[in-house]
């Protein structure tokens, strides 16, 4: 299971932007080896390989909420993807905060698969999205999470549900034992993120596109 904490290094705070009629807003949250551009319709996310010091980041990140949170877009893969998180769900870890060091609570992610290819999972347990398409190289897939306060994140890829299985305290709202605490914060995230497993398994680096993006 990956877990971080840190105080996130947050930019350009409180950005609404409107493109084709999709409307959104976020803080971006980008770190030494990862960079945001601007295409069409959307943005492109790129990291670096994993190193000790610097997990390889770009992501944006929604506002914080005490009661439930979404996010959705278009997802494509166009380099890279050797476990590379592209969803997540987090708990900031003060009660109440709605910044500072976070824990995720699940986090969609793709990796290779066997014969070639890559799938989603759920980094938390490893546990492999059943049903979801295959992910390939330059391929768009529809993505997208929900999640309400006490529940397991809910994933689901052109319409396929993908969760965690066994929860095990990793729910919205909740302390590190899964106990509720009222007033506690979570967020959704999307783009990019290197997880450990990029660093065990020599990763490399990737770049992803999202498009239509809601959060």
């Amino acid at each position: 299971m990956f877990k971080h904490n840190r105080t996130a290094a947050l930019a350009a705070t409180g950005l609404i932007l409107a493109t084709a009629g999709v409307a959104w807003a976020y803080t971006t949250d980008v770190d030494a080896r990862g960079s945001i551009t601007n295409i069409g319709g959307g943005k492109r996310f790129t990291i670096q390989q994993r190193t000790d010091s610097t997990p390889g980041r770009a992501e944006l990140r929604g506002t914080s909420s005490t009661t439930g949170v979404s996010a959705s877009g278009r997802f494509k893969l166009v380099s890279g993807g050797k476990y590379v998180s592209v969803m997540q769900v987090l708990n900031v870890v003060a009660a109440g905060a709605t910044s500072g060091p976070s824990e995720p609570i699940t986090q969609l992610a793709v990796r290779p698969k066997s014969g070639g290819n890559f799938e989603f999972y759920v980094v938390q347990g490893g546990q492999v999205c059943s049903g979801a398409p295959t992910v390939m190289i330059g391929s768009s897939y529809d993505v997208s999470v929900s999640v309400s306060t006490g529940q397991t994140p809910e994933y689901r890829i052109n319409g396929v549900v993908c969760k965690k299985t066994n929860p095990d305290g990793d729910k919205a709202g909740t302390v590190f034992d899964g106990s509720l605490k009222s007033g506690r914060h979570f967020y959704p995230k999307m783009g990019a993120y290197n997880t450990s497993s990029n660093q065990s398994q020599s990763g490399g680096n990737s770049t992803i596109e999202w498009t239509e993006i809601a959060i």
